[in-house]
């Protein structure tokens, strides 16, 4: 069936045009639907946009991190160690990719200043003029997944993090809301063609509409930008997310326009991360996020179990909230390797009576994840 763009031409003219995608079932009264849909909806920059709302340090150290959506998507929480009624697929899986040559080199010569502010701030670190986070959770995290148990670290305050992978391939996503105000979430890049996926509702609010001035910071620290500031080309979410709603759904991608400056593109300087779909439940995963209730200034990672939270959830102790949304949660988590750290779900907000204990996220699989990332050719 059909799906419909408008799409911005020379001169600012628009034509509306169709995108026939095979795989796309189309349903005839979209707002009314109650069944999944494998429709992919999408939006693109608008040639009127505006000025940059997050061009400056001081602009974007005062956003607010985007707060959890309730689930009303009408979906039962499983107990841990329940099985998927679709647990049988078949695993899909790529790997990760370095940023090429001399990315290191190349970035800090595009972007000076923010290279020698972050390596005076390794320095204080390093000479205990600055102490590092005091606030490390140190539980123990027991076998088959259990909520509000977990071991939680600072992430990329830590000396140098922010240079290396997994972390200089996650970021802040911000953005204006359809309310005017402006919010944050956390983005991964995850393809070679530069497209970062992140949480649906840090894209689009159900009941009033898309986002818009999506401005992505790869390894964001203090408000910072070592690798530059991407704005966007599209963004893309499941049409379910739209009708239904539910965390399954609560998955969105954007493809990104290359630097605002020096018109390369962010894998040039970070690479990208590795994708997987259809995976066991029960795993042990690394989730990555800028949570507020920790810090909105640099990431936290959390280590656990994760285990069923629903048809197509995840669900792992941790301890981080809002700003987190929409940050990797990784398997196979494996510090300095550019092959190894493969997103599996993103996060999207609390595990029913567990705010701040366990969080929830879509699980990549085949109904959710392969849509969008074929449509965007992944």
């Amino acid at each position: 069936m059909n799906t419909f763009r408008l799409q911005h031409l020379l001169y600012g003219r628009y034509r509306l045009g169709t995108l026939v995608l095979a795989f796309l079932l189309a349903a005839p009264t979209a707002f009314a639907q109650t069944e999944p849909s494998e429709e992919v909806k999408y939006v693109e920059v608008p040639a009127d946009e505006g000025p940059d709302p997050f061009e400056k340090p001081e602009q974007r150290e005062r956003v607010s991190p985007m707060p959890w959506v309730e689930d009303d998507g009408g979906g039962a929480v499983k107990s841990p160690g329940g099985k998927a009624a679709d647990g049988r697929a078949r695993p899909g899986i790529v790997a990760g990719g370095a940023a090429g040559a001399n990315a290191k080199a190349r970035a800090k010569a595009a972007f000076p200043a923010a290279w020698a502010e972050l390596e005076e701030m390794d320095r204080m670190i390093e000479s205990g003029e600055v102490e590092l986070d005091p606030r490390i959770n140190t539980r123990q995290f027991a076998p088959l997944g259990t909520a509000g148990v977990f071991t939680r670290y600072s992430g990329n305050i830590n000396t140098q993090m922010w240079q290396f992978s997994p972390w200089n391939k996650i970021g802040k996503l911000y953005f204006t809301t359809p309310g005017g105000g402006s919010s944050y979430c956390t983005a991964n890049v995850i393809s070679q063609r530069n497209i970062i996926v992140t949480a649906a509702h840090c894209l689009y609010t159900r009941g009033q509409g898309w986002h818009r001035n999506f401005r992505f910071v790869p390894a964001d620290r203090f408000g910072v930008a070592p690798y530059g500031v991407y704005g966007w080309q599209s963004a893309g979410i499941m049409t379910n997310w739209i009708t239904i709603g539910g965390r399954r759904w609560d998955i969105g991608m954007i493809r990104l326009s290359n630097n605002l400056s020096t018109g390369i593109p962010v894998t040039s300087y970070v690479g990208w991360l590795g994708r997987t779909w259809d995976q066991p439940y029960i795993m042990n995963l690394h989730s990555v996020g800028y949570a507020s209730n920790l810090s909105t200034q640099y990431t936290h990672i959390c280590t656990a179990e994760s285990f069923n939270g629903g048809l197509d959830v995840l669900a792992k102790g941790c301890d981080m909230t809002y700003g987190s949304s929409g940050g990797g949660w990784l398997l196979r988590y494996h510090p300095y390797s550019n092959t190894q750290n493969i997103v599996t779900g993103v996060t999207s907000g609390p595990y029913p009576g567990g705010f701040g204990t366990t969080f929830v996220g879509p699980r990549f699989s085949s109904a959710n994840f392969v849509p969008l990332c074929s449509f965007y050719g992944c």
